[in-house]
C-alpha cells in the first residue's frame, strides 16, 4: 500500500480568531490549522494555493476598477 504524498504548508491567520481553514477536495475534507507549519496531503495544498491565487487576482481586479483602469 503506497502512502499519500504530503507537503509542508503555512496558512497565515487573517485575524485573532482564525485558527483553522476548512478545505474539501473530491469529497474529502480537512480542517487545517492556521498560523503554524503543518503537513497536509498534496491535493489540499494545491487547492489552497489555487484559492490564494484567485484571491490575489480578485484583489488586483478590484484595485484596477477602483482606479478607473
Amino acid at each position: 500500500m503506497s502512502q499519500e504524498k504530503t507537503v509542508r504548508i503555512y496558512i497565515p491567520k487573517k485575524n485573532k480568531g482564525d485558527s483553522e481553514r476548512f478545505v474539501s477536495v473530491n469529497g474529502r475534507t480537512a480542517l487545517i490549522k492556521t498560523g503554524e507549519y503543518v503537513r497536509v496531503p498534496l491535493c489540499f495544498a494545491e487547492v489552497l494555493e489555487e484559492s490564494r491565487r484567485a484571491d490575489e487576482e480578485a484583489e488586483r481586479f478590484i484595485v484596477e476598477k477602483s482606479e478607473g483602469k
